[in-house]
């Protein structure tokens, strides 16, 4: 779970994010978000 967790972490600062929260927060209200910017869509 904890290298899920920095996955995610590190997809969001690759995208720019600086407040981790609230990219997680806009990642769960849209599920292809993540997809899109692991590239896979």
């Amino acid at each position: 779970m904890a290298g899920l967790r920095n996955l995610a972490i590190g997809v969001h600062r690759q995208d720019g994010h600086t407040n981790i929260a609230a990219a997680l927060r806009r990642t769960v209200r849209n599920h292809l978000r993540p997809l899109t910017a692991l590239g896979l869509t």
